[in-house]
């Protein structure tokens, strides 16, 4: 009896120390309810949203600016400042994903005359407030703001580029 109480203990530890080894791999960190509603914005354009873009205000990591480009079959290309670029596939209103599905861009609101976007992963890695202009449109800025936060944004997180 002795003997086989030790093997099952033996056992049991060998499934527990199996367990953490196979444990998956802690995810990124999301700033995002997941239970939030994340929606595009209808007004998203990907001709409008092309050209360059500063970072005003950030979640997670983010290029300090960046330019977005549409190719003649549709794709969105966005270039960090750093020379590292992202290629989208507008899937629906303000969602891009890119071609091998490993991120989507959701642009959830962008002001009438495109100055100023809030936008964001579906994952809830990172978002940003971008505008055309270093500085100025407090107003907008603020609407991108509450953009974020209605869509489930941890806006407590949100730090101030420049």
């Amino acid at each position: 009896m002795r003997g086989r109480r030790r093997a099952t203990m033996l056992a049991g530890l060998l499934v527990l120390t199996g367990c953490a080894v196979l444990a998956p791999a802690p995810e990124a960190p999301t700033y995002r309810d997941p239970a939030a509603v994340l929606a595009g914005s209808t007004r998203f354009d990907a001709d409008r949203m092309a050209g360059r873009w500063v970072a005003r205000a950030c979640i997670g990591p983010c290029a300090p600016a960046v330019t977005f480009a549409v190719s003649q079959t549709g794709a969105v290309t966005e270039t960090a400042a750093d020379g590292t670029t992202r290629t989208y596939v507008p899937t629906g209103p303000g969602i891009l994903r890119a071609p091998d599905g490993a991120e989507t861009l959701v642009v959830m609101w962008v002001d009438e005359d495109f100055r100023t976007a809030a936008l964001g992963s579906a994952t809830g890695s990172h978002a940003r407030i971008l505008d055309r202009a270093p500085e100025g449109g407090a107003d907008r800025i603020e609407a991108a703001r509450r953009m974020l936060d209605f869509n489930g944004w941890d806006t407590g997180q949100l730090r101030t580029m420049q």
